[in-house]
C-alpha cells in the first residue's frame, strides 16, 4: 500500500455512500420490500412450507435492466402460459440498514434474503428475490455500498399476503 494515500478513510466511504444513495432517490423508484415470515416446517424433511408476507418497508430501488423486463417472456407449456419475467434492482446498503434491519431485529438479516417478495408498482407485479450480490462491486474504499437483486416474477403457491395495502394484496 502507498503510505501517503489512506486507502478508505471514514470520510470518503460517507461521501460515496451519501452519492449513491443520491443517485438512487433521483433515478429509482420507490418499490415496497416485503420480508417473508415462515410459519411451519414439515417434521420428515424440515421443508419450509408455510409462509407469510405481513410487513412492507418502501425503498429506492435503481432498475439495472431498463429497456424492459428480462427472462424469457411468456412460454407455452403443457400446464398453460407461463410468464418468466426477470427484473434487477440495487438498493443502497445504508438505507436497507438504517430503514428496515432495525424494524424486524428478529424477523431480518442485515441484508436482503431470497425469498422476500418486492411489490413493483410499475408493472403492479409481485417479484421474488432470487439472489442477492453483495459483493459487487467489490469492496471499494473498504465498504459495501449497495446490494443487487435478482429477481423473477412471483409465482402464488400457498403464501399468505396480507400487508393491508389493497395494490400488493390483490395480485394474490
Amino acid at each position: 500500500l502507498n503510505p501517503f494515500f489512506q486507502q478508505g478513510s471514514a470520510s470518503e466511504q460517507r461521501l460515496d455512500q451519501d452519492l449513491i444513495n443520491e443517485q438512487l432517490r433521483m433515478f429509482g423508484v420507490d418499490v415496497y420490500y416485503m420480508p417473508r415470515e415462515y410459519l411451519g416446517t414439515k417434521t420428515i424433511i424440515k421443508e419450509n412450507v408455510l409462509a407469510k408476507f405481513e410487513d412492507n418497508f418502501i425503498i429506492e430501488a435503481y432498475v439495472q435492466n431498463y429497456e424492459g423486463f428480462q427472462g424469457s417472456g411468456d412460454l407455452m407449456t403443457k400446464f398453460g402460459i407461463r410468464t418468466t419475467d426477470e427484473l434487477t434492482l440495487i438498493i443502497s446498503a445504508e438505507r436497507f440498514e438504517d430503514f428496515i434491519s432495525p424494524f424486524g431485529a428478529d424477523l431480518l438479516a442485515t441484508r436482503p434474503e431470497e425469498g422476500d417478495l418486492i411489490y413493483f408498482p410499475l408493472s403492479d407485479s409481485l417479484f421474488e428475490i432470487k439472489f442477492v450480490e453483495h459483493e459487487n462491486p467489490f469492496y471499494q474504499l473498504g465498504k459495501l455500498y449497495m446490494y443487487e437483486l435478482k429477481c423473477e416474477l412471483f409465482e402464488y403457491e400457498d403464501e399468505v399476503i396480507d400487508t393491508s395495502i389493497e395494490e400488493i394484496d390483490d395480485n394474490v
